[in-house]
């Protein structure tokens, strides 16, 4: 299983982990060895003072050897750490092959230096205390490769056990020393192999998340399209490619990702359903780059697993030239070719919008206007005495005129041939008659100078909407046409007179 599994992480991986396993042991190491030299006036004082009336100098020699010569082993230990790190200032700590042989050979050293004390105490105090608190200590401390330090176990503790069955007389207290020294040392392995075992699988799930990590940076920064990933609580960008950079124009790397949305309850409401849904795509969206450049998006959301995080990650699809082709195609839908005005379609589609009881239910509130239907006057004779060139020059003339004389707040639409509509907002009736009048005086104007080889006038009829009126759209064009065609029936009658005079004359 061991094979297999160091077949699919890689020789390299596994010699990776030894060598970092190797760099943490050897810090640690060092603080070890300063601990053990800043505390050995302490033990100097309990060597040469406290203890200095014991009656048994074999022990009281000993201990203080060992508290001698473990800070004598830290210094030394200080010294090669000082050389490693002057000698590989400019190199990666983790690539110096020694210093594993140096952790391993201070391990065993402690291990020894336990077993030791505790044979030691066995001429005092009876006790194996020394040897498994520094077995604990060590396996905890410094998790070495198990095969290595169940070598120094299996050999530190034969030599105890040997030294332990020649100094102790009374067998029963032997085995019993035994059978505890050994499970402590059982146990000690089992703790250090958990240790060494939870660091193995830590350092290859962090290295297998940097090598994620790395392969998703690629891939973000080799899509063709803007990426952003932001966190989505604080709009902080995280990640965000070159394309996104120019598309956005997002020099400036202070920005957070605010700008997506139009504003915050839209980002949770995307987000809350990302979280049902995991993924949303096609959402059109305005930004405006610029003062003056504005683009339009088509963004696809997903969340992703960024850094042990859950993030946002936002993709972009430039449709501004698609919104221009619809916006171009919405408006040849909804104006007339030949005068640039709304066609009927549109016109009607608004009128309805104005008028309580919209049958189109799109809720907009009716509102007070002034509809005046138009009909251009002789158009039928200029088209067949003229030409229908100039039949629809008198059209877009008349146009012109009604264009000219009308402010932001009205609108004209073409409802079909020469018939057009005004509808005048937020005027009295009084106003849209003056309105008319000046019109007609522009008509005159024009004929008087003879700027046209045909006479340019226009009938009309008005109708008063009012709010709460209970009425259709085509009863009120109906009303104005019917108003229209008394003014068309009074111009008949003065063409005709004249039509009169001029053949008696």
């Amino acid at each position: 299983m061991n094979l297999l599994k160091q077949t699919q992480m890689g020789p390299d991986a596994f010699r990776e982990f030894f060598h970092f396993n190797n760099d943490v042991l050897f810090e640690r190491l060092k603080l070890v060895s300063y601990m053990l030299i800043f505390t050995y006036p302490a033990f100097f004082i309990v060597d040469f003072f406290l203890l200095n009336r014991l009656p048994h100098p074999v022990y009281k020699t000993i201990l203080a050897s060992i508290h001698i010569i473990c800070p004598v082993i830290s210094l030394i230990f200080i010294m090669v750490y000082r050389s490693f790190r002057n000698r590989n200032a400019n190199k990666p700590l983790s690539r110096n092959r020694p210093k594993g042989f140096f952790v391993n050979l201070y391990v065993t050293f402690y291990l020894f230096i336990g077993a030791v004390s505790s044979l030691n105490s066995q001429l005092l105090t009876g006790n194996i205390y020394a040897y498994i608190i520094i077995l604990f200590g060590v396996v905890v401390i410094f998790p070495i490769k198990p095969k290595i330090l169940l070598i120094n176990l299996i050999g530190i503790h034969l030599v105890f056990v040997i030294g332990l069955f020649l100094i102790e007389q009374n067998r029963v207290s032997w085995i019993i020393k035994l059978i505890n020294s050994t499970g402590a040392a059982v146990i000690s392995f089992s703790i250090a192999l958990a240790f060494y075992s939870f660091r193995k699988n830590d350092f290859f799930n962090k290295r297998k998340l940097s090598r994620n990590e790395e392969s998703f940076r690629r891939l973000f920064n080799l899509s063709p399209n803007p990426l952003i990933l932001i966190k989505p609580h604080t709009n902080e960008i995280l990640l965000m490619n070159q394309q996104a950079v120019e598309y956005f124009q997002l020099h400036d790397k202070s920005t957070d990702g605010s700008f997506l949305f139009r504003n915050p309850i839209e980002k949770d409401d995307i987000l809350a359903r990302l979280k049902e849904q995991k993924s949303i795509k096609n959402i059109v969206m305005e930004h405006p780059i610029t003062h003056t450049l504005r683009k339009w998006s088509m963004l696809h959301f997903e969340l992703v697993d960024y850094l042990d995080e859950t993030c946002m990650l936002i993709g972009t699809t430039d449709i501004t030239d698609i919104k221009k082709t619809e916006e171009e195609l919405k408006r040849h839908a909804s104006y007339d070719i030949l005068t640039g005005v709304r066609n009927r379609r549109s016109g009607i589609e608004l009128l309805r919008k104005h008028v309580s009881g919209d049958e189109s239910g799109s809720g907009h509130e009716s509102e007070e206007f002034i509809l005046s239907f138009i009909d251009i006057n002789d158009l039928k004779k200029v088209n067949d005495g003229l030409g229908h060139a100039l039949g629809d020059d008198l059209i877009r003339t008349c146009c012109e005129v009604f264009n000219r004389h009308i402010d932001q707040h009205d609108v004209l639409f073409r409802l079909g041939g020469d018939e057009f509509i005004i509808l005048f907002f937020k005027k009295k009736l009084e106003d849209a008659e003056r309105i008319w009048d000046d019109i007609q005086r522009n008509f005159e104007a024009i004929n008087s100078l003879k700027q046209k080889p045909f006479p340019i006038s226009a009938s009309h009829g008005f109708y008063h909407y009012k709010p709460g009126i209970t009425i259709t759209v085509e009863e009120i064009l109906e009303s104005a046409d019917q108003e229209m065609y008394k003014e068309k029936s009074l111009y008949k009658q003065q063409q005709n007179k004249k039509q009169e005079a001029s053949f008696i004359s």
